[in-house]
C-alpha cells in the first residue's frame, strides 16, 4: 500500500543502489520519488538488461498521460540572468511536476558515449554524475543531471561550483571518504549544518552519506535539505530491507 501523500511533506526521497524489481516495488509502494540504479563499478552494480526490468514495472505504476520532461524542457523559459536559486527552484519544481518514480542511473567517471547508451537504452529519466565529472558534461545529457558534490574537511560552499555553473538540475552532496575512489554507498555522514549554510542561500538539493530511518527526520530538519537519496540505510546484510525502505521514506516525510 502507498503512502499517505496528503501528510507527506514536501521532501523528496531518492532510494538509491536497487538491483531488483522487488525492491524497486517496494520504494514505489512506499513512496519514494526516484529511485536510483547503478552502473558505476560497485557492489550494487547492475545490467542494462535488469535496469530495463525496473524501469518497466516503474513505468506501470505511473500516469502515461503525464510525460517525464526533457532536459530541454526543464531549463525552457528560465532567464540566463536568473539566480542560483531561482534556477534550481525552476529545475527543481518541473522536476517534482512530473511523473514519478523517476529512475536515475548513477555513473562514476565513465565516458560520455557510454552515459549516453545507458540512459538511451533503458531509458534513463534522470542521470546521475557520482565522480569528479565536469559539471558542463550536464549540457550534452538529455535528461536532466544530479551531479555530485563531495564534502569532506576541505569542502568550502565559496569554493565549488554550486553557484556559478547552472548546467545541472539538482545538486546532490555526499560524504567524501578517504581511501576510496568509489564514493557513495559507505554509510558515512558529514556535518548537516554545512547543508543548511546551502540551504539558508536558497539552493534546492539532495543530500546523502549514511542516512537510515533512524536519523533522516534529523537530517531533514538539521540539514534543511530539498531532498534525501540514501542506499546502505535502508539494507540489511547488503540487501534491500522493504521494512527500512518504508520506514526511511515515512520518516523523511513525516508520515
Amino acid at each position: 500500500m502507498s503512502i499517505d501523500t496528503s501528510k507527506a511533506k514536501e521532501v523528496v526521497v531518492k532510494t538509491c543502489g536497487v538491483r531488483t524489481v522487488e525492491a524497486a516495488i517496494a520504494a514505489t509502494e512506499a513512496g519514494a520519488d526516484i529511485i536510483g540504479v547503478i552502473f558505476a563499478v560497485s557492489g550494487r552494480q547492475i545490467d542494462i538488461g535488469k535496469a530495463q526490468e525496473i524501469a518497466q514495472v516503474i513505468r506501470q505504476t505511473r500516469n502515461t498521460e503525464n510525460a517525464v520532461l526533457s532536459a530541454s524542457a526543464i531549463h525552457e523559459g528560465i532567464s540566463a540572468t536568473a539566480s542560483a536559486s531561482e534556477f534550481f527552484q525552476a529545475c527543481t519544481s518541473r522536476i517534482l511536476n512530473s511523473s514519478r518514480p523517476l529512475l536515475a542511473g548513477v555513473f562514476q567517471n565513465q565516458p560520455l558515449e557510454h552515459i549516453l547508451h545507458v540512459a538511451r537504452a533503458v531509458p534513463l529519466d534522470l542521470v546521475q554524475l557520482h565522480g569528479i565529472e565536469p559539471v558542463d558534461m550536464a549540457e550534452k545529457i538529455p535528461v536532466p543531471v544530479i551531479k555530485v558534490f563531495h564534502v569532506d574537511d576541505q569542502f568550502s560552499l565559496d569554493s565549488s561550483d554550486l553557484f556559478t555553473t547552472f548546467q545541472h538540475s539538482i545538486v546532490l552532496l555526499d560524504t567524501k571518504v578517504a581511501g576510496t575512489d568509489q564514493q557513495g554507498g559507505k554509510g558515512v555522514s558529514f556535518d548537516w549544518t554545512l547543508a543548511k549554510k546551502l540551504a539558508d542561500r536558497g539552493m534546492p538539493f539532495l543530500m546523502a552519506g549514511g542516512l537510515t530511518p533512524d536519523n533522516v527526520a534529523t537530517a531533514v530538519e538539521v540539514g534543511g535539505a530539498w531532498g534525501v537519496d540514501v542506499s546502505s540505510g535502508i539494507e540489511t546484510n547488503k540487501v534491500k530491507d522493504v521494512a527500512k525502505i518504508k520506514a526511511f521514506v515515512n520518516n523523511a516525510k513525516g508520515v
